[in-house]
């Protein structure tokens, strides 16, 4: 499953909805023109953005906004679609709108607090993600979210409660335990973030994070004045991912550590492969 496949999600019962239709006393009701037209080509766009099809979904979602502004799924939809093309401030507009037509819907809320705190809005993300578990106190990304938007505004006491009270409704949670072991890192709480990683590396597929995961635990071994052990694990990420600028310096450093020149070292394995 894919990024976008994974915020899609928990739409994915509203988005039936929209493509099926469902009986109500609402439907009984004479639909205008303009709306039922604007129904069937935000179920056209639906479709278009489950084949990766995006651009012609931006455009039968744009006309479905057009034709029917009040549609929350065609106005959440055409958000995704713009934010994935790189429009973000036309995307948060419209999810906004989205969240304002359906306030009763904690995913709508907290996609709008994951659009502003990817765009340095911690404070409002938070506000988002209040009100998402006002709406649904069961729901893990609400937790999340808001764990996140702490953690960048510096909370790092309230982002930690946040992601425990996060792991509580989905233990296996891959970016959730990052996050904590990061949070409790930052926190100078070296045991309990390799406990985390451990803890990760026991439910996370070998080929999922492996490197994120290998920094943070270099990082750590170096903080607990263990650079061999340091020098192992960044050895290792290099191996999987190749040479990058932070694992370069945390290289540096754990050799710097074992009393060693930097240039002492054969190049890493990623390194000969350039």
């Amino acid at each position: 499953m894919n990024r976008y496949s994974k915020i899609l999600l928990p739409f994915a019962a509203s988005a039936m909805v929209l493509t099926t239709g469902c009986v109500s006393w609402r439907s009984l009701q004479p639909v205008p023109p303009s709306v039922a037209a604007g129904r069937r080509l935000a179920r056209q766009g639906v479709a278009a953005i489950e084949v990766d099809q995006w651009a012609e979904a931006e455009r039968l979602l744009s006309e479905a906004v057009e034709k029917a502004p009040e549609d929350p799924e065609a106005q959440r939809y055409l958000a995704e679609a713009l934010w994935r093309r790189g429009a973000q401030d036309e995307a948060m507009q419209h999810m906004a709108i989205a969240a304002e037509f359906d306030r009763h819907d904690a995913s709508t809320a907290v996609r709008a607090g994951e659009m502003l705190l990817a765009t340095g809005d911690p404070k409002r993300a938070i506000r988002q993600a209040d009100r998402a578990i006002r709406l649904n106190n069961g729901l893990a990304t609400a937790w999340t979210l808001r764990g996140r938007a702490h953690a960048a505004d510096g909370e790092l006491d309230r982002a930690l409660a946040d992601m425990q009270r996060a792991l509580l409704l989905s233990p296996n949670d891959a970016e959730v335990l990052l996050d904590s072991a990061r949070l409790y890192h930052d926190r100078g709480q070296a045991q309990r973030c390799l406990a985390t990683l451990h803890r990760l590396r026991d439910t996370t597929p070998p080929e999922e994070r492996m490197p994120e995961i290998l920094q943070l635990e270099a990082e750590t071994y170096l903080a607990l004045s263990r650079p061999q052990i340091a020098a192992e694990r960044v050895a290792q990420a290099i191996e999987l991912s190749g040479p990058t600028d932070q694992l370069a310096g945390l290289r540096a450093q754990t050799q710097q550590a074992l009393g060693l020149e930097v240039s002492s070292l054969p190049p890493s394995p990623g390194s000969r492969r350039q």
